[in-house]
């Protein structure tokens, strides 16, 4: 996984970590003087690291999804993680292929796996990505990965490349939409449900 930029500045939220740790160091002072640990003032500042460190990580890993801190404001990064599968529309002879997306994200961290499934000549990595709210309930996911072709599979002219994708994400329905394009000069649109979804079809198109 790779760090990504936000349109969420992350203030609000590493300022609230920050009184989280606080009254934590607080409440661990307080408990040490009424069991008579002395000197209790001498694990007040390591605990005010110590507690904002396991917080931070606690948020990282798994607070950040939770409803209301995104509610009231103080996380504000999309939540678009999971496995989405649906169709690829290729500028190259308008071919659709079957494909899936899987998303792994932290709040400060992300990676996304494109697999192109029939047949399964490539798999691609994401390099690094910007992620931001669009709109009330849509995410907009721009991210830059790197191709790797499977030799004996994808067709003999294809080697690995790099591209950019483009994609918005409705957090609601788990829809996810979007285009990409290559450094070999092709590109496409892309339509797919997060896993567990009926999978959308696209009309075929021959873009150039």
């Amino acid at each position: 996984m790779h760090v990504y930029s936000s349109s969420d500045s992350r203030t609000s939220a590493l300022g609230f970590i920050a009184v989280c740790a606080v009254l934590l160091a607080i409440g661990t002072n307080l408990a040490f003087t009424a069991l008579k640990v002395e000197p209790a003032w001498l694990f007040s500042a390591p605990t005010v690291a110590a507690s904002y460190g396991l917080l931070y990580k606690l948020v990282d890993q798994y607070l950040w999804k939770w409803g209301p801190l995104q509610r009231l404001g103080i996380i504000e990064v999309p939540v678009i993680d999971g496995t989405y599968t649906g169709q690829l529309v290729s500028s190259y002879m308008g071919r659709t292929l079957p494909v899936r997306i899987r998303v792994d994200q932290t709040w400060t961290r992300i990676a996304v796996r494109f697999d192109v499934l029939e047949p399964a000549s490539s798999t691609s990595y994401s390099i690094a990505a910007g992620l931001g709210r669009d709109g009330h309930n849509d995410a907009r996911l721009t991210y830059t990965y790197r191709n790797q072709t499977r030799p004996g599979v994808a067709e003999v002219d294809m080697n690995d490349h790099d591209g950019t994708a483009e994609l918005t994400v409705d957090c609601v329905t788990g829809e996810m939409s979007g285009r990409y394009f290559n450094f070999r000069g092709r590109q496409g649109t892309l339509m797919l449900n997060r896993k567990g979804e009926p999978a959308p079809t696209i009309p075929v198109s021959r873009a150039s």
